[in-house]
């Protein structure tokens, strides 16, 4: 995966989650079963999505300050890595 690709699916994440912290959002997962519509569980999916978001955005970073041959070089959780079998 190039690092734009990557970068433009990171962004997508968070806006899917920003998108479903909002009351039509909550309310549209609600609908389809995916949550339950009770207080502590919309609190505790919005700071799981904050924290989730950050993440991400801290992904962005990283791939956005990363430059040249050493985006190819790095290793990436769930993707294969050149430095594994050595």
């Amino acid at each position: 995966m190039k690092k734009e690709e990557a970068i433009e699916y990171l962004q997508s994440h968070i806006r899917t989650y920003r998108k479903q912290m909002t009351d039509e959002g909550w309310n549209q997962m609600v609908k389809a079963g995916i949550v339950k519509e009770t207080f502590t569980e919309r609190a505790a999916f919005l700071a799981d999505a904050n924290r989730q978001i950050e993440a991400f955005e801290m992904a962005i970073k990283a791939l956005e300050n990363s430059e040249g041959a050493d985006w190819i070089d790095q290793c990436y959780l769930g993707s294969p890595c050149p430095y594994q079998h050595q």
